[in-house]
């Protein structure tokens, strides 16, 4: 049994992970001996760093970078609000040619070449001067080794890749799916290594706050706790100890909530590939599971933290299960979906779609498979109804003992945010916007977020984010919405060419459900930002099948595949590229 175990593959990869992992925790670049200085105070603290301040309030902040190793390392300073100066072991260096000192979401990177200079030993005393700019002040720092470093976390993530690749291929998956496995992971890894927490992330800092409450006190908070802490608490509490154990280990509390999301972004990759394997087929599936593995908003929440993650991860586990019951009316399979839909309620509210899908997978199974023989309920499935029925009492006194609404935080979002609420704000679609703008904007009309369509559409791309404003990033972004636009074609095309059963009607109504989800949020809060696409992500499980099926039809002629293959190779080949960018 042991030499069996040994000569595993998979426990070969864990063992090179386990080794990388070791050389990264001895010889990792830790911040250490952070102090603040504001005024005459002078306070232990550690990062982030964020206080109230005065506006125009000028404070220090000191800290010193270990380098057990002397590896060559940037180092990533976001300023809250500007990085007025900077000192290396009392050294001077100037920052007036950094245009990123003001950039509380970005910041600016000090490259080794700038610091090398003036670093003596394994330790190195960095000071640093700001000033706030209203609201809150603070900063934060990630350093980011290069060289040694790079290569054992591309050798992580290579290992990582493989291992479930391996697995994968137990289940008698073929290569193109193990390939993107491999090559989905490694993006992930990829992302998760290149951003920071607060880039491209949604209300981070509230969310970081009521997963440090729930380590700090073993306790849910009050809903006024913090600025996200009326949000259902699973999320939250299943990420406590992520921060816990990171911050153990010596680093950043934030990397293990990250590291957190990451393993659920990998969780969604395969689980939504097996799910594609499981609808469609052949040349289909290999459009789908393509599109599935390089979608950029799928890459982008890779290493943020926010219940987004683990909502889409719950709702896809509970669509897998739910269509696992009806195929082979597996009881097991439907009390698991059940448990995945409560979860995914209390962890977004827009659980409750997840909740009606796997009412109507119920049925649908119990129905689809009926007989003489099996028309009694088995006793999982009895179970199933017990805790369907437990699930609603629960939600019911939630709903009698519970305050505030939907969105408890609405009411101290900002006017800039607002948007028309009229017909026409969901009815019209602005083509010109759509093609013209590489990004949207939850601030700026003009790029679309007046228009529900709009918004939904591309904030399905690229979130609210202007992720790389340079030409070559703006013109991969246009590249990818104009494909978009096509695959949208042969999506609908696709649809209306299948003959639809039990699987195909879900699908639909999962995006009914979820589009109507997102419009009656828009519409109950007029803010351009209740109309994020972020928030139903899992619809695109009823979107990228139908792409494939409308390419490879038998009926359909050559010109037609071939518009379509250009047109999803245009839409994956940008998109890695745009991603490639970004942290490159």
């Amino acid at each position: 049994m042991l030499k069996k175990i040994l000569g595993n593959f998979e426990f070969r990869c864990i063992v090179g992970v386990l080794a990388c992992f070791a050389f990264l925790q001895y010889g990792q670049i830790r911040v250490e001996s952070v102090i603040l200085h504001q005024g005459e105070n002078d306070e232990k603290t550690s990062l982030p760093i964020s206080r109230k301040m005065m506006q125009g309030e000028n404070f220090r902040v000191s800290f010193i970078i270990s380098n057990p190793l002397n590896l060559h390392y940037d180092l990533n300073i976001i300023p809250d609000d500007c990085a007025e100066s900077l000192t290396i072991n009392g050294t001077d260096i100037p920052l007036s040619d950094y245009s990123g000192r003001c950039n509380y979401s970005k910041g600016f990177v000090l490259a080794d070449s700038v610091t090398a200079p003036h670093r003596v030993g394994p330790r190195t005393t960095y000071e640093l001067t700001l000033k706030n700019g209203g609201g809150p002040g603070g900063i934060n720092v990630f350093p980011k080794g290069t060289g040694f470093t790079d290569a054992l976390e591309i050798v992580i993530a290579i290992l990582v890749g493989l291992a479930l690749a391996s697995l994968c291929k137990r289940r008698k998956w073929h290569s193109f799916l193990l390939l993107c496995v491999v090559f989905g992971v490694f993006l992930r890894f990829a992302m998760f290594r290149a951003l920071p927490y607060t880039q491209f992330a949604n209300d981070v800092e509230g969310h970081l706050a009521y997963i440090q409450y729930i380590a700090d006190n073993l306790a849910i908070p009050a809903a006024d706790e913090c600025w996200t802490c009326y949000h259902p608490p699973v999320y939250y509490t299943v990420a406590a100890p992520s921060l816990i154990v990171s911050s153990l280990l010596g680093f950043a509390s934030s990397a293990g909530v990250q590291l957190f999301s990451l393993a659920l972004s990998i969780l969604v990759l395969i689980c939504g590939l097996a799910f594609l394997k499981s609808l469609v087929d052949g040349k289909s599936l290999i459009v789908a599971a393509a599109l599935w593995t390089v979608w950029p908003t799928l890459l982008l929440v890779a290493p943020r933290i926010g219940n987004d993650q683990m909502f889409i991860a719950l709702h896809v586990l509970c669509l897998l299960s739910g269509f696992n019951y009806i195929r082979y009316r597996k009881g097991s399979s439907l009390v698991f979906a059940v448990v995945c839909a409560a979860l995914a309620i209390w962890t977004k509210s827009t659980g409750f779609i997840s909740l009606a899908l796997v009412i109507l997978m119920a049925v649908a199974g119990y129905l689809k498979n009926r007989s003489p023989k099996k028309i009694t309920p088995t006793k999982p499935e009895i179970t199933s109804w017990i805790l369907l029925f437990l699930i609603f009492v629960g939600l019911a006194f939630e709903k009698i003992m519970g305050e505030g609404g939907l969105v408890s935080n609405a009411n101290s979002l900002h006017s800039g945010l607002k948007v028309g609420n009229e017909a026409g704000n969901y009815l019209y679609f602005d083509l010109k916007s759509f093609l013209t703008e590489p990004y949207t904007s939850a601030w700026a009309n003009g790029l679309g977020r007046e228009y529900f369509l709009n918004y939904a559409l591309k904030s399905s791309l690229f979130g609210e984010f202007k992720l790389v404003e340079t030409a070559l990033g703006k013109t991969l972004a246009s590249f990818i919405s104009v494909s978009f636009l096509g695959l949208i074609v042969f999506a609908i095309r696709g649809w209306w060419k299948t003959k639809l059963d039990v699987y195909h009607w879900i699908l639909f109504i999962q995006g009914i459900l979820f589009f109507a989800a997102l419009g009656y949020l828009r519409y109950k809060y007029p803010y351009a930002c209740s109309n994020d696409f972020r928030y139903i992500m899992p619809a695109l499980l009823s979107f990228v099948p139908y792409v494939g099926l409308g390419i490879y039809q038998k009926e359909f002629s050559l010109k037609w595949k071939i518009l379509g293959i250009a047109t999803v190779l245009v839409f994956v080949v940008c998109s890695v590229l745009l991603m490639g960018c970004v942290f490159g």
